[in-house]
């Protein structure tokens, strides 16, 4: 008779990390601990975003994360630029407009995410609209052809 295996408790790791996730992050930190400093600094918004809305589904997640990474280019470029030099980066990640465009990233792609599926919603519904009315008009139109042939027929 085989043993039973019974279910592990849920170990402490975050949501979709992979072991490989872990290789790839020790082998930037220990090439270009800077730049991934500014990397994770600028990736924070994203972060505090899945925070806040825990509704925040894997689309809505990738559609901030294009915002934000057009928002990191410049400062990742400079940090890449100067070889991951610590003061480059720190003066990358302390400056008040890149701080300030990288949170602006965030709230423009939420919005931009809630408008679309708030228009989304509005578009599907007015097309239920139409098709309930197109249907309602050949029900009443066959109505009327039913009961008028029914009335016009001789009795017999």
């Amino acid at each position: 008779m085989t043993p039973v295996r019974q279910a592990e408790p849920e170990s402490l790791r975050a949501p979709g990390f992979r072991w490989w996730h872990g290789i790839i992050i020790g082998l930037l930190l220990s090439y270009v601990p800077g730049s991934l400093v500014v990397a994770g600094v600028l990736l924070f918004p994203l972060v505090a975003l899945k925070l806040v809305d825990p509704n925040a589904d894997g689309q809505r997640i990738m559609i901030v994360l294009f915002y934000v990474g057009a928002a990191m280019v410049h400062p990742l470029h400079e940090a890449w630029a100067a070889n991951g030099d610590w003061e480059t980066c720190i003066a990358q990640i302390t400056q008040p407009v890149t701080l300030a465009l990288d949170w602006l990233a965030v709230g423009a792609a939420w919005l931009v995410a809630e408008a679309s599926a708030i228009s989304g919603r509005l578009w599907n519904a007015e097309i239920a609209r139409r098709e309930r009315k197109s249907i309602e008009k050949r029900i009443a139109y066959l109505q009327e052809e039913w009961m008028s042939s029914d009335e016009d027929a001789p009795a017999t």
